[in-house]
């Protein structure tokens, strides 16, 4: 006999969890997992591996262009699916490049969430065809740059020692789309700080400005500014 799978569902207090895209979305998975744990943090890495599989709630959150940090580092080691997601805030080749296994949307109505999640269980993507044939050549290219990631990271690494504490911070929550008043508040720090570790950080990653320096954060950031929970 199969063991259930074990499903860690990442909430987020944005959402509603009377709301219609939740309830179907929980009682699909009661129908297929034999045991799902709900939280609006992430477990430890440490405990993570524990977990079959991700359900990672996107409500009201842009990741057109930017994911956050913590779920590319949970997609490269875990298989992860976003849910109860608007269509125009997500681009789902920019998700599937980045190791996320699938996406539901909002919309989505509950035969296509159970049908999905079957088949992520079964270790398929979901994703229409259509995007996983443009992202084809880009994974190739994704791979071949891979490859050449680590000679990169390793030439980096006088770089990244010049960083301190407090710019690692900011570069960690810039990763995430964090504004300037949002790091300033969990880092307890003025804006102006804020700006000063901001244009260091921009010198010192040879960034020339915000958007360089998140696609900075986004190619080393999982390598060389670990998460800390």
């Amino acid at each position: 006999m199969l063991k259930p799978h074990t499903v860690f569902v990442k909430t987020t207090f944005q959402s509603s969890f009377h709301c219609e895209s939740y309830t179907i979305i929980l009682k699909t998975m009661q129908a297929i997992f034999g045991d799902i744990k709900m939280d609006d943090a992430l477990p430890k890495p440490d405990a993570r591996d524990k977990f079959d599989l991700y359900l990672i709630d996107g409500a009201k959150n842009n990741w057109l262009d930017l994911l956050p940090a913590d779920l590319l580092c949970l997609a490269k080691k875990h298989k992860v699916v976003l849910f109860n997601v608007e269509q125009e805030a997500v681009c789902e080749k920019n998700l599937l490049l980045n190791h996320v296994n699938g996406v539901f949307y909002k919309s989505d109505a509950p035969e296509v969430i159970f049908k999905g999640l079957v088949r992520v269980t079964s270790d398929e993507l979901w994703f229409t065809r259509k995007v996983i044939s443009k992202a084809f050549s880009d994974i190739l290219l994704v791979a071949s740059s891979f490859n050449s990631l680590k000679d990169d990271i390793t030439l980096k690494q006088d770089d990244y020692a010049h960083l301190t504490k407090r710019e690692k911070s900011v570069i960690h929550l810039i990763a995430q789309g964090a504004s300037n008043n949002t790091i300033a508040d969990k880092l307890n720090i003025s804006d102006h700080t804020v700006k000063t570790h901001l244009y260091s950080a921009f010198k010192k990653t040879n960034s020339r400005n915000r958007v360089e320096l998140a696609n900075w954060a986004q190619r080393y950031v999982a390598v060389l500014l670990p998460m800390s929970k």
